[in-house]
């Protein structure tokens, strides 16, 4: 299986995990996608979806570069302006939320 295939895997599953989470409308974290990945490859009968699971609990256990590095939902593999930092993940899309004009409210 070459890189692309082994990524489109690995998004796939892990699209998997977090929609059974939001379905169930269960807790999306760290911790939690963990635990549903682990009862994902308990269940698992193909032995390249098991192995592959099995790598990307591994890397999100592990917090490794592999995982960090991965490109976000825009395609960029580095986060960019106010996300930078991780304590805060709400970004306003237009603008600073300030009105241009004080006096103009619409």
């Amino acid at each position: 299986m070459n890189s692309t295939d082994a990524d489109k895997l690995i998004d796939l599953l892990i699209g998997e995990a977090v929609l059974s989470l939001l379905k169930e409308r269960g807790s999306v974290t760290s911790g939690g996608l963990i635990e549903r990945l682990r009862d994902m490859q308990t269940y698992e009968t193909d032995p390249r979806r098991r192995e592959t699971l099995a790598t990307v609990i591994a890397e999100i256990s592990s917090d490794t570069v592999a995982f960090k590095g991965r490109r976000t939902a825009q395609g960029r593999t580095e986060r960019e302006g106010t996300l930078q930092s991780k304590q805060d993940n709400v970004v306003p899309l237009f603008g600073n939320g300030k009105p241009s004009d004080s006096k103009k409210i619409h």
